[in-house]
């Protein structure tokens, strides 16, 4: 692998598609997304309405392929995500994300991954996720594709304590033109403390999540090395502020998980979750509301401020 490829590989590895970037309670490589206000306000499903959710993601990594560390500021990926609720049963979302900042030896391409996701209430304290996204390889030719299940489950323990636990299977398929290909299916795990302010202004979470490869086959087209994933470890601290009806503010830092970093086998040629990374994440969501639902939703406000 020349210089150049790996350092790209670096820099495009450390963005990501909603996936690991809209969820606060699992690992990387997560494209369905949550709401946020769900952790101020204690809901899974968007109840009603939607959002619409601008992010800036940097991104520092160690050294790894090139001789200088990935500072901050150095690369910077800039993301939209929607989402809408329909029938109080279903949310649909879908987020895009674009290379905002990177190194002047780089030429990636400014649009960097797309994803989509479905999820569906079952009960007050569970939801099921199916996802699907994709995005280029980097610097070659190809594409990577991902799809993902999901159930999710939250346990009130305290006023201001949640448990949050998900479960799930993700597919990572690596592909190019007369070329080699590789697929990778993994069974990842997470549990996250949710902590949030009676009035529902107020959130944080901190949470870890657990990857185990269960199957994988196939040649990474990018390095002529066979797939060998290993067993990821991600951690996640955030916090959210919903002032007033239309606007949140977040912040979140993540430490995401994938691979050594003297073995390329171990990693994988895409933006989202292919190669260890941090990421210091800040945006803004601004929420729709119909003027028939303002009223309801005030009393769900005003209801969970009393529990």
């Amino acid at each position: 692998m020349n210089t150049k490829l790996g350092t790209l590989l670096v820099l495009a590895t450390l963005g990501g598609t909603a996936a690991a970037e809209d969820d606060a309670t699992r690992p990387g490589l997560a494209v369905e997304s949550v709401s946020r206000r769900g952790v101020a306000q204690d809901f899974l499903v968007l109840p009603s309405g939607g959002e619409l959710t601008g992010q800036m993601r940097f991104v520092t990594a160690e050294p790894v392929f090139g001789d200088e560390p990935l500072r901050f500021s150095d690369l910077a990926l800039f993301g939209l995500a929607a989402r809408w609720s329909l029938f109080r049963k279903l949310e649909i979302s879908g987020q895009v994300d674009f290379l905002a900042k990177q190194p002047s030896f780089t030429d990636e391409k400014p649009w960097q991954s797309v994803g989509l996701g479905l999820r569906s209430p079952l009960g007050r304290r569970a939801a099921l996720a199916i996802s699907g996204a994709g995005g280029h390889l980097i610097d070659h030719a190809g594409m990577w594709t991902k799809t993902g299940i999901t159930l999710q489950w939250r346990k009130p323990i305290a006023r201001v304590l949640t448990f949050d636990v998900a479960g799930g299977i993700d597919g990572v398929g690596i592909t190019a033109p007369s070329s080699t290909s590789a697929f990778i299916t993994e069974v990842a795990v997470s549990t996250s403390a949710l902590f949030r302010e009676p009035s529902g202004h107020w959130g944080s979470w901190i949470g870890i999540g657990y990857a185990i490869p269960v199957t994988s086959r196939g040649t990474d087209p990018t390095t002529g090395l066979a797939v060998d994933p290993q067993p990821r470890l991600d951690l996640r601290v955030g916090t959210v502020l919903s002032l007033v009806r239309e606007w949140d503010l977040f912040a979140e830092f993540a430490v995401v998980d994938r691979g050594d970093l003297g073995d390329p086998s171990t990693r994988l040629p895409i933006l989202d979750g292919g190669f260890d990374q941090r990421q210091v994440i800040l945006g803004v969501t601004r929420h729709i509301t119909g003027k028939k639902q303002r009223r309801h939703d005030d009393d769900e406000v005003l209801e969970l401020s009393r529990r």
